[in-house]
């Protein structure tokens, strides 16, 4: 078979996009290091827990992994440093891709993707446009923007010139792990957009590591704050959307997005918005409204609302989770191999009271055994866990080294202590236990206290901690101090007061 030109043009735009997406470079263009580090993560982490770890290990292992690759994003994609990400999150076709496109005023992002094949991609303000990937080789490829659309949907789909197909369309996204954008038309100067995979069949039993769920959730727990996109159509949040946004860090502040609220009258948007704010308050998830908005018609309903938040979080100081959440994987085996040898150091007193208690020699052997093999057992465990400690504390060495080299901030790691887990939700313990013993709830005392708390304005926010609180004490300091907005650390558990206390003496003006 012969092609004309029109043809052969486009087959050869097609091998050179193929060409350059799957390229592979043995020397990444990283500026730093990370042999040690990965030899920790993929090495010594299993090898030391091998023998006995928690039961969800391979799924705080495997986050643990995803989130090393977004600290990478940072490192080969500079950009991102010091910036605050607002990650879109929601289901498949829920219309992230068309928000972003309705912000920029342009449509740069496929908003019509498979739902397999979806990449995630940032999107940051730059003076030029440019388009950069990374593929699964971690080789950091160049590309048009027009392939941001051949990558996701589209690849290798030919027509002549009589627009009859002559080969149908393939997805590169498989062999891309993340997509970077820096456009003029992204107007927030200290925000990254990120938009995620829709994600697929939430806590999913047969999904693989690269699953758009899984890369979701890993995104959206190491950003700063998340837009979480319904449908107007669907009527209200759905439990599919509430089983996934309990998996996210309860502290990262949700701005729920009704999305495609043309498709509905006035009257029936406003009843999906109460009955969304109802649900969430209901299951008992924080969040910081519920606002609606149209792709088709970007300028009407709530959208000067949506803008004004992200006006808000543009001027928010930035700070890193990039060390609580590698933390989380350390505290979760720590807690496990602590309560490990809490129980087994309590099943040995029991034998050795029951020692001292008989003099049956059969007895006495048999239990002369046990208290052998579960004395083995503890010093076992004391000693994984030991080697955990050093482990963790080799790790955060050679990340803070990593990260003092590529301009990332980073706790020191006598500091990463300092870090605790979020304490349980106090009504999910409640659930929990409700749902143990079989009891029932009355909805009349949840529409009592509805009802008589509904007119009070919350102040939680001003109390120390909260938004209101932090924004007012970052206008003091700004108004007593010749300083700079990204030197302020507000709730940093990360700095040490002596930090503080050098910062302020540095920029402390002589005026009054």
């Amino acid at each position: 078979m012969s092609y004309d030109a029109h043809v052969m043009d486009k087959l050869r735009s097609n091998f050179e996009l193929l060409r350059t997406v799957i390229r592979y470079s043995k020397h990444p263009d990283l500026k730093v290091d990370l042999s040690r580090i990965e030899d920790i993560i993929d090495r010594q982490m299993p090898e030391t827990l091998q023998k006995n770890a928690p039961a969800d290990f391979h799924v705080l292992f495997t986050n643990f992994k995803n989130e090393f690759e977004k600290f990478k994003d940072f490192i080969l994609f500079d950009k991102l440093i010091g910036k605050n990400v607002v990650s879109l999150g929601g289901g498949f076709s829920s219309g992230k891709s068309s928000f972003l496109n309705a912000l920029m005023n342009k449509r740069v992002l496929p908003a019509d993707i498979d739902p397999s094949t979806s990449v995630p991609t940032y999107i940051v303000n730059g003076p030029e446009h440019q388009v950069q990937g990374i593929n699964i080789f971690n080789t950091k490829i160049d590309l048009e923007l027009k392939a941001i659309r051949q990558i996701t949907h589209g690849f290798g789909k030919v027509d002549d010139q009589n627009e009859e197909t002559l080969t149908d369309p393939v997805t590169l996204g498989h062999v891309m792990n993340s997509i970077f954008l820096t456009t003029p038309w992204h107007h927030y100067n200290h925000i990254a957009f990120l938009d995620t995979p829709g994600y697929s069949k939430a806590d999913d039993k047969n999904h693989s590591a690269k699953t758009d769920e899984q890369i979701a959730r890993t995104h959206l727990n190491s950003s700063q704050f998340i837009f979480w996109f319904i449908q107007a159509d669907a009527g209200t949040i759905t439990e599919e959307d509430i089983t996934f946004i309990r998996t996210l860090r309860e502290d990262i502040p949700k701005l729920i997005i009704v999305n495609k609220a043309d498709k509905k009258p006035e009257q029936d948007l406003r009843e999906i918005i109460a009955k969304t704010k109802k649900v969430l308050t209901t299951k008992g998830i924080a969040y910081l409204n519920v606002l609606a908005f149209s792709n088709i018609q970007p300028d009407l309903y709530d959208s000067a609302a949506i803008r004004d938040q992200l006006d808000r979080w543009n001027v928010q100081v930035y700070e890193s989770k990039f060390a609580r959440n590698f933390k989380t994987i350390f505290i979760r085996c720590k807690q496990f191999y602590e309560n490990e040898i809490e129980q087994e150091s309590r099943r040995l007193n029991r034998l050795n009271k029951s020692r001292t208690l008989t003099d049956d020699p059969a007895i006495s052997e048999c239990l002369d055994s046990l208290i052998t093999e579960i004395s083995r057992s503890i010093a076992g465990l004391k000693s994984v866990n030991h080697a955990l400690r050093q482990l963790q504390t080799d790790f955060f060495t050679e990340l803070k080294l990593i990260s003092d080299l590529a301009g990332i901030a980073m706790p020191e790691p006598s500091e990463i202590e300092l870090i605790q887990e979020s304490l349980t939700n106090p009504l999910q313990l409640l659930r929990d236990y409700r749902q143990k013993k079989g009891f029932s709830s009355d909805d009349s005392t949840f529409h009592l206290l509805q009802n008589t708390f509904n007119d009070m304005k919350p102040v939680i926010a001003a109390q120390p901690g909260g938004s209101a609180y932090v924004d007012q004490l970052v206008g003091i300091i700004q108004s007593h101090c010749v300083i700079k907005q990204r030197d302020i650390h507000i709730q940093d558990e990360c700095k040490a007061s002596g930090l503080y206390a050098e910062i302020f003496n540095t920029h402390l003006s002589l005026g009054e």
